[in-house]
């Protein structure tokens, strides 16, 4: 995992919340971008990437949409990306943006990278990932890009 060589050891994952929805319920993300019907139930999760020391990397919405989703949702215990590679699927990553954002940790709110994407996992679904990173391990450079 990417996080793993940034950070120097292993991460793990700690689930806020994860829950099914329809997916008129957050229309955007679900409907438009993922492409599911509005009464079709989608997988909505909030989650952070931790440190050893539970030092927060990565603050994560994770929507989850297909035919098969409820193959896509990785154990609570286990990132995304690499429960996704060992679990067999065939993937592909469409990038939505790279921007700045706000990091939603902290009351100075500093600006932090953040990453949009799909994950195309055949026919199994798309996953859309939004990934806002704590600008104490990924800073921004002057012209807004990350280290």
């Amino acid at each position: 995992m990417l996080l793993d060589a940034l950070i120097g050891e292993p991460v793990s994952v700690q689930v806020d919340h994860q829950r099914r929805v329809p997916a008129a319920r957050i229309r955007h993300i679900g409907c438009h971008i993922l492409g599911a019907s509005p009464d079709a139930l989608v997988i909505d999760r909030q989650s952070s990437i931790l440190t050893s020391g539970k030092d927060v990397i990565s603050v994560n919405r994770v929507v989850i949409a297909g035919r098969d989703s409820q193959k896509l949702i990785p154990p609570l215990e286990q990132p995304l990306g690499p429960y996704l590679k060992t679990a067999g699927f065939t993937l592909t990553r469409e990038p939505i943006a790279v921007s700045r954002d706000i990091w939603p940790l902290d009351s100075a709110a500093p600006e932090c990278v953040s990453k949009k994407y799909i994950i195309n996992c055949g026919s199994a679904g798309r996953v859309y990932v939004h990934e806002m990173f704590n600008p104490g391990f990924v800073p921004l450079r002057r012209d807004g890009s990350s280290v």
